[in-house]
């Protein structure tokens, strides 16, 4: 699955949707290799971002030395010629991002930094041609620029580095029982193929004589000179790392601001080394303000540059928030909230007087954001990352920023800076400013639901941005979605119209890669699955009683066809699940299919969760049964149960091979997804041992709950406490409901209300079902159904009205992260359409007669 540091990946090609970076508009600025006919006897091919270049005849090798060149988008396009003429004359497959804007993007300091500097990837068929690569290419390449790639060695002084790795896709399952990128071992067994930022060999493979040079010159990079030692790392990046550093001498803590040549490009081009250099004349000209920390100077050690500045005592700003926000630790009343307010305001004032400091000085900060300000033990507030400082006047260097928190791109410095200031402030109050990056006038909706909520007068605050003041078609925009919530009652009918006209603008069944727009995760499994593929989609049409084209149940089958069945991923992210939404939808011999191609190929998951592991394969086996109407002793009920007798032992502290026990709870990610299983089978079998194992199983999930200030239980993940129904209290304790329902547990009943109790949160950061507010609303309402239209429930559901956007007759949900809108289950506009339709009054006509929650979400 795409981790969260690749999320930006996925906002390169669309601005309302997470899409797939193959799709960014760069045509105007292809290289002609990538636009003209391939040489004779070469075939071209395309994944992402990148071209490659392979001769028609012959087996690329499985693996080997490749040999990386990075290039500056100055140099690109005759590095990209000098290099293709010495593959192309070798016969040695190569590829290459595709465009000048394709580099840049890979080069910008969110990205990834362990793929960072890479614009050509050379795949050589043995070491002696690799080495002749090598050579002919450090010769030809040298005196050209290109920032170091990290996780390779660098042959010379060229752009050229390398690393043993594999050239093709291969698969295992790493020691967390994560599907990783694999290389083939001497014995045969495909291990993981490490991709860090440091460079390694496998153990059995030998460094080439001709590298070891190289190998040393490496291990010989570094200045003893330089005074300081590095205690700690607080922050790593595209651009360099941030750390916190002691002077060997005198003891002195400073920080330590890393630039690496070439990298971290901005969108003026400019390199994290530029930045850094900036930033130590902005600090240099702002010496003696208290809101700047000092500056000790500039040092470069081997090719890294580092501004040697203060270390200031405190927590970001973020941090504080995080800790002090009062809405999530059950302050009610305005006076309970009256602390929070006055520390909001101080904050406020502080900012306000630092960023007039540095205005006075002839500058703006430009990059004003809650990570960026760090906060005193006394209160007093200090600005850092000068990257983006420049004269008041400067309209050319762009402006940075969170999103949501940036002012427009060319807006003055002293407006740019009272924008962020703004931002600030109302993040402080309301945590969810991505929203005003995907619809502007959702920053005025914000500000009016938290002057109301906080008791705030109309001059309370900094004073709102001119801008703010037009925006007529984005404010038209923010009104229909209002409308909605604001009346007497919801519009539970305009909600569901606008979801569904929401999906059905979205469906896209000309595209192989996905049916519906969703988080990025669907692109890892083909788009068909159940948390953030079609699958998901369609079930929630099909369960809310909307129409399935037949169109995208067939869509739904061919991708599913087509994907790894030696990756089965459970019931929410495998074949599995995908399987058996096909049989819910009448196409069971499809779905059987399904099932057969999964469990001849797939080896036995790794996890013993719901969301990709081996309860996740049973409970679907169960529901895949029930569904295509075969006998209830049959192969997948057997299944069903050798799964249980391994999760209850596995529970009951013995090793089963394989398989380990999830390191937190929660319906999707804890063990109560085993216990639901244990439940079913009981149901279906009688046999007493399942109810003990189920009882285990919840036992366990709830030594992961802890009491909370506001008297709720929650389940403790390091420094987060989570209600979530994937991972979280809430989806304990709807399986510990379902277990009381059917056997009396003091212990058990007494933990639904407390869980139940913070489900109708006033505040949730995203609004989807599996991470956010639809899920905890509905949670609220089984948990305690004497609530479920009362107004705690209510007004939960009312303020989804931040997160939703309008688009003429449709409403777009922003997915996780809230960066780019989704439809999909977890997180999008299915999930809040099964949620909301659980919720909503008269659902089926009787509700004591609808499916409970907890078989909506399990597919029941």
């Amino acid at each position: 699955m795409p981790r969260i540091q690749e999320t930006p990946l996925y906002c390169l090609a669309d601005r309302t949707y997470y899409d797939v970076p193959a799709r960014l508009p760069d045509e105007e600025s292809r290289y002609p290799l990538d636009t003209q006919p391939p040489p004779p006897g070469w075939r071209r091919g395309t994944a992402g971002l990148w071209t490659s270049l392979v001769p028609e005849h012959g087996e690329p090798a499985e693996q080997g030395w490749k040999i990386h060149v990075s290039t500056v988008p100055e140099e690109a396009e005759k590095t990209l010629r000098d290099t293709a003429d010495i593959c192309l004359s070798h016969g040695v497959p190569f590829k290459f991002l595709r465009s000048a804007r394709a580099l840049r993007l890979m080069a910008d300091k969110h990205m990834n930094r362990s793929g960072a500097g890479k614009f050509i990837a050379v795949y050589p068929p043995d070491e002696t041609v690799f080495l002749t690569l090598a050579d002919e290419l450090t010769h030809a390449l040298a005196g050209r620029r290109g920032p170091y790639v990290l996780s390779d060695l660098r042959i010379g002084d060229a752009p050229v580095y390398t690393r043993y790795g594999a050239y093709l896709p291969r698969w295992c399952t790493d020691a967390e029982g994560r599907r990783v990128p694999a290389l083939r071992a001497p014995s045969g067994e495909l291990v993981p193929d490490e991709r860090g930022v440091v460079f390694r060999v496998p153990e059995w493979v030998e460094v080439p004589p001709a590298l070891r040079p190289h190998l040393a010159a490496r291990a010989a990079a570094r200045d003893d000179t330089f005074p300081y030692t590095v205690v700690e790392a607080l922050q790593f990046s595209n651009a360099g790392g941030i750390y916190l550093a002691r002077h060997r001498e005198t003891g002195q803590r400073v920080v330590l601001r890393e630039a690496r040549p070439h990298s971290g490009l901005d969108a003026s081009g400019d390199d994290a080394v530029t930045r850094l250099h900036r930033e130590h004349r902005a600090l240099t000209a702002l010496a003696g303000l208290e809101c700047v920390p000092e500056v000790y100077g500039v040092r470069t050690v081997w090719e890294h540059h580092f501004l040697i500045e203060e270390h200031i005592e405190g927590n970001t700003l973020l941090d504080e928030i995080v800790a002090r926000f009062a809405l999530v630790r059950g302050a009610v009343t305005a006076e309970e909230l009256a602390p929070y307010v006055a520390w909001t305001d101080a904050v406020a004032g502080e900012l306000s007087r630092a960023l007039d400091a540095i205005h006075a000085r002839g500058l703006r900060f430009g990059d004003l954001h809650p990570s960026n300000i760090i906060v005193r033990p006394d209160g007093r507030v200090v600005l850092v990352d000068f990257e983006y400082a420049t004269a008041l006047d400067d309209v050319d260097t762009p402006l940075a920023g969170g999103q949501g928190l940036q002012a427009p791109q060319g807006t003055p410095g002293a407006e740019a800076d009272a924008y962020a200031l703004w931002a600030t402030w109302l993040t402080m109050l309301m945590p969810v400013m991505e929203m005003a990056g995907l619809e502007r006038a959702k920053a005025l909706t914000l500000e009016r639901w938290a002057r109301r909520r906080y008791g705030l007068a109309a001059d309370a605050g900094p004073r709102r941005p001119a801008l703010l003041h037009g925006l007529d078609a984005s404010r038209r925009r923010e009104a229909q979605v209002s409308a909605l919530f604001e009346g007497v009652d919801v519009d539970w009918a305009g909600i569901r119209a606008g979801l569904l006209a929401g999906i059905h603008a979205g469906a896209t069944p000309g595209r192989a890669d996905r049916l519906f727009p969703g988080s990025p995760g669907l692109f890892a499994t083909g788009g068909s699955d159940l948390a953030n593929g079609a699958a998901g989609v369609l079930y929630a049409l099909h369960r809310t009683g909307a129409p399935v084209p037949d169109e995208w149940t067939d869509w739904l089958a061919a991708a599913a066809s087509r994907r790894d069945p030696a990756d089965p991923g459970g019931l929410f992210e495998g074949l599995p699940g995908t399987a058996l939404v096909l049989c819910l939808l009448g196409r069971t011999g499809q779905g059987r299919e399904l099932w057969d191609r999964a469990l001849s190929a797939a080896p036995p998951a790794a996890s013993a969760d719901l969301l990709t592991g081996r309860a996740g394969i049973a409970l679907a086996a169960l529901r895949t049964a029930r569904a295509c109407g075969t006998a209830p002793d049959g192969p997948l009920t057997d299944l069903a149960l050798s799964t249980a007798r391994d999760l209850d032992r596995l529970v009951r502290g013995e090793p089963v091979d394989g398989l380990r026990l999830p390191e937190s709870a929660g319906l999707l990610h804890g063990l109560s997804g085993a216990a639901l299983l244990h439940l079913e089978l009981h149901a279906l079998t009688g046999e007493a041992w399942l109810l003990r194992a189920a009882r285990a199983a919840l036992e366990r999930e709830a030594g992961h709950l802890v009491p909370m200030q506001d008297g709720t239980l929650q389940v403790k993940d390091g420094r987060r406490h989570l209600l979530y129904l994937d991972q979280g209290s809430s989806g304990v304790a709807l399986v510990a409901q379902a277990y009381t329902a059917r056997h009396e547990d003091a212990a058990l009943s007494a933990l639904i209300p407390r869980v139940g109790k913070g489900c109708a949160m006033e505040f949730v950061r995203e609004p989807g079902l599996f991470t956010g507010r639809a899920g905890l609303v509905a949670a609220a309402g089984q948990l305690d159904p004497a609530t479920r239209t009362g107004p705690g429930v209510l007004a939960s559901v009312r303020n989804l009205s931040w997160h939703l956007i309008a688009q003429e007759d449709r409403l777009l949900v922003p997915g996780a992260t809230l960066r780019r809108c989704s439809a999909d289950l977890a997180t999008g506009a299915a999930g809040l359409l099964l949620g909301l339709d659980f919720l909503s009054p008269g659902r089926d006509g009787a509700r004591g007669t609808a499916p409970g929650l907890l078989e909506l979400l399990t597919l029941g």
